[in-house]
């Protein structure tokens, strides 16, 4: 089902969880094995997939493994990117609109959680902009770093450092968590509802 954006209908889904990842089909297979587990342990515990709408690379691979099980899984593409015919067909519901700027709104508007594999700058700028949103109180729920292979330590370096230069208040760590696997990220999540 596609549908357009529309602010005046957003409501929260219960137990749905955003998932930011990428649409690169040359990064290694191992990223793409992540995405695919993850989908199927959200679909097992009867959880919502919200992500960017890709049939591509970890996008792709998050909804194929999500849908195997049945899953709901409801993407959200920006108008550009559909032209270039990048949308996964087989989405419980594929919202299109009209930029990146709408289609993150409408993620963290809709969204009871957050989970961060790792990609591109796509990626790290959406999980930069949860958790501003998340130290704003603009949103309250869990923000989990999947740091596979430590993909993420460098970054979370940079935000040890900006905590230290008291750029972020010391307590502002319980911004984030990060997991190693899979299920680690399902132990946080479920701590949540």
């Amino acid at each position: 089902m596609e549908t357009s954006y529309d602010e005046s209908t957003i409501e929260p889904i219960p137990r749905a969880v955003c998932v930011y990842c990428a649409s690169s089909t040359l990064s290694a297979p191992s990223y793409r094995d992540l995405a695919f587990d993850l989908g199927q342990q959200l679909a097992r515990g009867q959880r919502t997939v919200i992500y960017g709408g890709s049939r591509q690379g970890s996008m792709g691979a998050l909804a194929d493994g999500a849908l195997s099980l049945n899953g709901t899984v409801i993407g959200v593409l920006p108008g550009f990117l559909q032209a270039l015919e990048i949308a996964h067909d087989r989405l419980t519901e594929l919202h299109i609109v009209d930029d990146l700027r709408h289609r993150k709104a409408w993620f963290l508007s809709r969204a009871s959680a957050v989970v961060a594999l790792p990609g591109g700058t796509g990626t790290m700028e959406e999980l930069l902009e949860a958790l501003t949103y998340k130290r704003l109180g603009l949103f309250r729920g869990p923000i989990v770093i999947l740091n596979q292979d430590r993909f993420y330590d460098p970054l979370l370096s940079m935000l040890t450092s900006a905590i230290a230069a008291r750029f972020i208040a010391p307590s502002d760590p319980t911004l984030w968590e990060t997991a190693d696997t899979v299920q680690e990220a399902l132990v946080i999540l479920d701590r949540y509802g």
